[in-house]
């Protein structure tokens, strides 16, 4: 006697085995799988060839079908813009970089206020160097061989020049 009866299979790509059941128990198990399936192919996340379909588990971490997909969302044409070419969400954002002439400018004008420091102030190189070495105003006072109010004073002056000089640094 010949039967037209199928019998389903459910694979487990972990285990790498079949497991015989029901069409019934088959359709439940793939049912929520074909559904996150054809989103992630929808999205292009997935490039799951038809004969593999029974291979997902929803484990799209380990799957070497797995693509990007519209990840990268921010290329999504919008609206044209007032010339009437389309433009992108990412043309839309603001670049969060400086801009080189902005760099190079500072660049500059700090060299230009530690020469001034320099001019101002001979040993404020020594006294950085000790400030980063952690010593009090008081050592570095002894060690530059003034009292230490004299050089609290010479600190604010220097400081107020500057300040004046170069505003945006202060």
């Amino acid at each position: 006697m010949q039967t037209n009866d199928k019998q389903y299979y459910i694979y487990l790509r972990s285990t790498k085995e079949r497991i015989p059941c029901t069409c019934e128990e088959f359709n439940a198990y793939y049912h929520d799988i074909n559904l996150f399936r054809q989103k992630q192919q929808r999205h292009g996340k997935c490039v799951c060839p038809e004969k593999k379909r029974l291979d997902c588990d929803m484990d799209c971490a380990s799957c070497s079908f797995r693509r990007a997909g519209d990840t990268v969302s921010l290329d999504y044409e919008t609206t044209a813009d007032e010339d009437g070419e389309e433009i992108t969400w990412i043309d839309s954002l603001a670049d969060p970089s400086p801009l080189i002439a902005d760099i190079v400018a500072d660049r500059q004008t700090l060299q230009l206020l530690f020469d001034r420091l320099g001019e101002l102030m001979p040993e404020a190189l020594d006294i950085g160097k000790m400030r980063l070495a952690g010593k009090s105003d008081l050592v570095i006072a002894a060690e530059i061989g003034i009292k230490n109010t004299t050089f609290r004073s010479r600190l604010d002056r220097v400081k107020k020049i500057l300040a004046a000089e170069f505003p945006d640094f202060f």
